[in-house]
């Protein structure tokens, strides 16, 4: 009998009848009554022959208002985490079920780690009714909590590597055993000797099997309860039967035994589930710690002064105020006070903007100089940083994953296989009336050979030499799937700031009047934080040898985006841009067509200096590669026209825009990723969504946290030629894969027909197959050489 809503078997005497329909306990009945009368029986379609957890109908009644945000609206917000989603049909199930009841607003699910986002009107519907609604389907709920959800993936991290390392070690000693034993095999060995030798093996085999494979046993066992098989099932099957033949082996002393192959087949395949693993908690890091970035104290005017208080306690309206090397959190509006803002974060622009009375204050910048006042027009969790970071957590849904060949082809070689070791049993056993050992022998045989470990060695030492040679060039692939991705992709999409060019302003042209006293204006140039003015400063020191001298400047003033001014001994010291020396009354023709800073003392300019963008080093040369591989090219930034145009033209580069906000380039990566693998280059916070958007990411060290967290790969050496070595390496990589992958196959092709014919005994077909794993591992060093 099978329960009509969770697919399980049951016994007669828990049957409970519902008209024509039959269940296994009063949950599952309640469960496809709510579905059948809302109209979401395709449920049961979208499920397949899929099976769940029958239903317990125990509601919690745990307070979670304290997790509980609002909106701008007025309306409430929460995170919870679903527990008990077994596939995307129970994914469908909940949002189907939340939406349609009124109250709530919003709703999004992430596919992945089962996050809800849900925006509901306390008038309507109670936080208590939605935890209740969704536990009557048959699911748990609780509210998102990052330090738990952060001690989870810890524990988790430290059980793999436990396990890791108790295989490693084991692994380590029994083959030194196996290397004795195998010398005796044609040497000669006492049979004495030969028992102990079997019996450590097995000591060291089984912890090994037991504790570092159980994830193998695990998988294999959900595998099979959805009815289908994996490579976990091929290899925890192999490695089982082997095991279990090689104990009969050893008590019975009639055969040889094959610990040694089990330990290393569970071992290696490990070392991959390990570093997927590792990546999962490295993701959650990311954005947990971009939320306690955002976590901070700002000065709000509380009636008589400003006394700090909590980010998200920060209402429309509120009073803040920054002063110098304040980060900005909330959006608002300037109401009193002038300050130099850095926005690189946000538009990628090189030069810092002034913002005074009636300006747009935007959060995820940096005040430079000065100190404003401003009025809050957004709470905390709609300001511009907030919203990039919730759209990265629910990113990873929409960036579709490239499923390598092992992962397309894993399910039926694992039946076949299967099949085959049976067949073969079978036909021994009763056609060729064999006995049961020597039919057994021949099966294991089979699956002793055509044991995938070959096959599942092809991608990850690949990809493991592949990141070794990557990092010996300064190149840095978060994960090794990265490798065979980049290889795949045919489109490359850049921003300009410091990425086609170098973040800092280079100076072009200069200036210096024999009358100037480079000491002086060195001194006078470093009272100021300003860019352009260390820019300055940092020529001056470099190319001649200023020196800071103990001056006394008075009435030193740093006017916003404009320049310095200072009195020394009675004489005026003016230092800025054109503007800033007209307003002071001084008259200077030269014109400029970039970014400047001109010097002038009692009236007289004594020294200019013109900037400019610096292609980054490399930069020609790897567009260059990039057109004779008939890659498509396009540049997306937040400079303006002139900029980007002038560097596109430089580079040979016709696609590209400007003046792009961050949800700009993530669109246009969204869309040309419907038809292109595309590969995103960028540096800043700005470009954090292009990043996560991208089939394939990269940052540069320089870059900002935010882009190097939600990159794939990090060039260490902040320059273009990394990325060209990058690309080629995952070319010439994914073309050792598909090697690595024919070998196996080929070698699993004409070797399983002779183990099935009894010609290859187990420790032949052992041997066999560990030398089909050293020709793999043999072809992927060659990744080394290229």
């Amino acid at each position: 009998m099978r329960c009509e809503h969770c697919r399980l078997s049951y016994q007669k005497s828990q049957m409970i009848i519902y008209k024509d329909k039959f269940f296994c306990c009063k949950g599952c009945e309640s469960v496809w009554k709510i579905l059948h009368e809302t109209g979401l029986d395709e449920f049961y379609e979208r499920l397949g022959d899929r099976s769940l957890k029958p239903v317990n109908l125990e509601f919690s009644n745990k307070n979670y208002d304290e997790f509980i945000t609002q909106t701008k609206e007025g309306f409430s917000e929460i995170y919870l985490m679903i527990h008990g989603i077994e596939c995307a049909a129970c994914i469908w199930l909940n949002e189907k079920i939340l939406i349609k009841q009124q109250g709530i607003l919003e709703l999004d699910i992430n596919h992945l780690s089962h996050k809800a986002r849900i925006v509901f009107d306390k008038e309507s519907i109670s936080l208590s009714q939605i935890l209740n609604l969704i536990e009557s389907i048959g699911y748990k709920a609780s509210a998102y909590n990052p330090v738990k959800s952060s001690k989870k993936a810890d524990l988790m991290k430290r059980e793999f590597y436990s396990k890791l390392v108790v295989g490693i070690a084991c692994v380590m000693n029994i083959m030194w055993i196996a290397v004795a034993k195998y010398a005796g095999f044609f040497s000669g060995m006492d049979r004495d000797i030969k028992d102990i030798l079997n019996f450590f093996e097995f000591i060291l085999c089984s912890p090994v099997l037991f504790y570092t494979g159980s994830n193998f046993y695990k998988s294999a066992l959900k595998s099979l309860k959805f009815k289908s098989l994996n490579m976990d099932t091929l290899v925890i099957s192999g490695a089982t039967l082997a095991y279990s033949y090689s104990l009969w082996a050893m008590f019975t002393r009639s055969s040889e035994v094959y610990f040694d192959s089990v330990a290393m087949i569970i071992c290696f395949v490990f070392i991959g589930k390990y570093l997927e693993m590792f990546s999962k908690k490295r993701a959650l890091d990311t954005i947990d710690g971009l939320n306690d970035f955002l976590q901070n104290e700002v000065m709000v005017f509380n009636g008589r002064d400003f006394a700090p208080k909590e980010v998200q306690k920060v209402c429309i309206g509120d009073k803040i105020l920054l002063k110098s090397g304040d980060k900005i959190l909330i959006d608002g509006i300037c109401k009193k006070g002038e300050a130099s803002i850095d926005t690189s974060s946000l538009s990628g622009e090189n030069e810092p903007c002034l913002v005074k009375q009636g300006d747009i204050v935007n959060s995820a910048c940096i005040v430079l100089d000065g100190s404003i006042e401003y009025e809050a027009s957004k709470v905390y969790s709609d300001s511009k940083l907030s919203q990039i970071i919730k759209l990265l957590e629910f990113a990873s849904m929409k960036k579709a994953k490239l499923e390598s060949l092992v992962s397309q082809i894993s399910s039926y070689f694992s039946r076949v296989v299967l099949s085959f070791a049976l067949i073969c049993f079978l036909i021994w056993f009763f056609y060729y009336k064999a006995g049961i050992e020597i039919s057994l022998i021949n099966a294991i045989s089979v699956l002793i050979i055509a044991c995938p470990c070959a096959l599942a060695l092809a991608t990850p030492v690949s990809n493991l030499v592949a990141l070794g040679r990557a990092l010996k060039k300064a190149i840095l692939f978060k994960s090794s799937s990265v490798v065979e991705d980049l290889s795949k992709c045919n489109m490359v999409v850049f921003d300009k700031t410091g990425v086609l060019t170098k973040p800092n302003l280079e100076v072009k042209h200069f200036f210096l009047h024999e009358k100037l006293n480079i000491d002086e204006f060195y001194t006078f140039v470093s009272l100021s934080n300003h860019p352009i003015s260390k820019s300055v400063a940092q020529f001056l020191s470099k190319n001649k040898n200023a020196k800071r001298l103990n001056l006394n400047f008075q009435e030193v003033s740093n006017i916003q985006a404009k320049g310095i001014k200072a009195m020394l001994n009675d004489k005026v010291f003016l230092g800025g841009n054109l503007k800033f020396l007209q307003e002071n009354n001084i008259i200077f023709n030269q014109e400029f067509n970039n970014s400047h800073f001109v010097f002038a003392s009692d009236g007289e300019v004594l020294a200019y200096f013109e900037f400019s963008s610096v292609l980054r080093d490399g930069a020609k040369n790897l567009i260059t590669y990039l057109k004779s591989t008939k890659t498509q090219i396009m540049i997306l930034s937040g400079d303006n026209q002139k900029a980007v145009e002038k560097i596109a033209n430089e580079l040979e580069i016709c696609d590209f825009k400007a003046a792009c906000l961050p949800e700009e380039k993530m669109q246009i990566v969204e869309k040309l990723s419907q038809n292109k693998k595309v590969l995103f280059v960028g540096d800043g916070v700005n470009d954090a969504l292009a990043l996560k958007y991208a089939a394939v990411s990269v940052s540069l060290r320089e870059g900002s946290d935010l882009a190097i967290e939600n990159s794939d790969i990090l060039l260490l050496k902040n320059d273009l030629n990394s990325l060209k070595n990058a690309i080629q390496i995952s070319k010439n990589t994914y073309k050792i894969i598909k090697q690595n992958l024919f070998l196996s196959l080929f070698y699993n092709a004409c070797t399983i027909p002779l183990a099935f014919l009894g010609l290859i005994n187990p420790l032949v077909a052992a041997i066999s197959m560990s030398f089909s794993s050293i020709m793999v591992v043999l072809n992927a060093l060659r990744i080394k050489n290229e």
